[in-house]
C-alpha cells in the first residue's frame, strides 16, 4: 500500500454530497440535507467526479500504473502495476484520499506499517458500507482489502 496526502481541492460539502450519492441517496435527498437545490447537487457532484478520476489517474500515472477499469462513482481503479508486476487497486476515500493496494502482496507480516494499512482498510470497508465478520477482521491488510475490492467491483478477486 501507498499512501498520499488527504483529498486537496475537495470541498467538505463537496466530499459529503458525493459519499451520500454512493450510499444510494437521491439528489433530492442529498439537498435537503445539505440545504441546496438538487441543481447544486447536480453541478457539485459532476465537478467531484472530475476531480475524484483526475486523481485517481494521476495517482496511477504516478506509480507507473496501466489503469484497466476506472468506476468513478466508486471512487476506485482497477490496474496492472509495471513495477511490481502485479494488479493493484486505486481508490478515493473521502477521509483519507487515494490509495494504491497491491492486490497480489501478501508481505503484510512483520512490515512496518502493519498497523496503519489495517485501520486504513477498515476504514475503507467502513465507508463503503462493507461489514465484516471477527474471522474477516482477523486477517492480514492484505486479504481484507482483496475481500473489500471484491464486494466492490465483481470481478476482483478475494
Amino acid at each position: 500500500m501507498f499512501r498520499m496526502a488527504a483529498p486537496i481541492g475537495f470541498s467538505a460539502k463537496q466530499l459529503k454530497a458525493w459519499h451520500m450519492r454512493r450510499e444510494g441517496l437521491t439528489l433530492n435527498e442529498i439537498g435537503g440535507r445539505l440545504g441546496v437545490t438538487k441543481q447544486a447537487i447536480f453541478k457539485a457532484l459532476k465537478e467531484t467526479e472530475s476531480k475524484i478520476l483526475n486523481t485517481l489517474e494521476t495517482t496511477a500515472k504516478a506509480a507507473n500504473i496501466a489503469p484497466r477499469h476506472i468506476d468513478v462513482s466508486k471512487g476506485i481503479l482497477l490496474g496492472f502495476s509495471y513495477e511490481t508486476g502485479e494488479s493493484v487497486v486505486v481508490t478515493f476515500s473521502t477521509r483519507h484520499g487515494p490509495h494504491i493496494w497491491h492486490h497480489g502482496s501478501r508481505r503484510c507480516d512483520g512490515c512496518g506499517l502493519y498497523g496503519e494499512c489495517m485501520k486504513l482498510i477498515l476504514d475503507e470497508a467502513k465507508e463503503r458500507g462493507i461489514e465484516l465478520n471477527e474471522a474477516e477482521r482477523a486477517n492480514s491488510p492484505a486479504d481484507i482489502a482483496r475481500e473489500v475490492f471484491s464486494r466492490v467491483l465483481p470481478g476482483v478477486e478475494p
